[in-house]
């Protein structure tokens, strides 16, 4: 049985984990994907849920260049960005310039739907909402992925910045009478949005209303 003082440890733990990453300026997904695994489990680390194994610690310490035992020391200092290893450098710089750049594509091709007309990003999740997208749950990278068909999967890690503007547009405004806001799916950190069912929000057909989602008008009652 695990005690209350063992997991009070396990989360100053986790926050100290939490520490070493913003030192290193990086998301959770960034981080899981250099530790080579899911954001959620770093989550899960940084939140005192799981137990860390000693080669996923040694990992730890060696992304930032110390000894595995040095990450639990609160006295040890936490390394700044220039006194990581050259190679940890490298890689963040490297991920960091992919990541501007695919903001840039992703600003460019904003611009070009504002020249040609297209809907901002609020019109544009109301169209899937009224096309029937969120009828099973989605998330905000479902969406992303469904707004910008010309980027792959494999490049979403490039756009966690736009993937979370549209989770945060779905999850507020006149969204919130539209859509039901889940916990996330099993083995998954990421919240999902699905429509709500008529008799829940008293609306009846949707329809565009200004840059945000627009309110269903009242139900006719029946003859």
């Amino acid at each position: 049985m695990v005690t209350k003082k063992v997991l009070a440890k396990k989360v100053r733990f986790g926050k100290r984990l939490q520490e070493f990453r913003r030192a290193a300026d990086l998301t959770q997904r960034d981080f899981a994907d250099f530790m080579n695994t899911k954001s959620n489990y770093i989550s899960e680390l940084e939140n005192g849920l799981s137990n860390p194994s000693l080669e996923m610690l040694i990992r730890y310490a060696n992304f930032y260049g110390i000894e595995f035992y040095e990450l639990a020391n609160p006295n040890f200092p936490i390394p700044s960005f220039d006194q990581l290893p050259s190679a940890t450098r490298k890689a963040i710089h490297t991920l960091k310039n992919r990541q501007q750049k695919a903001k840039e594509k992703v600003e460019v091709q904003k611009k070009t739907n504002k020249q040609e007309g297209v809907p901002g990003r609020a019109k544009q999740l109301h169209t899937l909402l009224e096309a029937g997208f969120f009828k099973k749950p989605k998330t905000g990278k479902d969406a992303f992925l469904k707004l910008y068909p010309g980027i792959s999967k494999k490049q979403l890690t490039d756009h966690t910045a736009e993937i979370g503007k549209i989770t945060v547009t779905l999850g507020q405004g006149k969204f919130l009478k539209l859509l039901d806001k889940l916990d996330p799916a099993p083995g998954t950190t990421t919240v999902r949005f699905v429509e709500k069912a008529v008799d829940q929000t008293g609306y009846a057909d949707l329809h565009v209303n200004g840059n945000v989602a627009a309110e269903k008008s009242k139900e006719k009652p029946h003859p």
